[in-house]
């Protein structure tokens, strides 16, 4: 994984975090923080992503936007 110069934060929103709970459980190397109204990771955006998609592959999980 990334070291710390290639953290990457978002705003807080409830779902957003449940879904990076269930991310760092699951995938190794990935840490989620949170300072003030952001989460912060330890790896890139990119990084992030992949470790996202993989975790809503395997919990069968879909967005749906309306």
């Amino acid at each position: 994984m990334a070291d710390n110069n290639n953290n990457f934060e978002i705003k807080k929103t409830f779902g957003l975090g449940v879904l990076l709970k269930l991310t760092k459980k699951n995938v190794p190397g990935i840490k989620i923080s949170t300072k003030g109204n952001k989460f912060i990771s330890n790896v890139s955006l990119n990084e992030l992503s992949d470790a996202v998609n993989a975790t809503m592959k395997t919990h069968n999980i879909r967005l749906k936007i309306k």
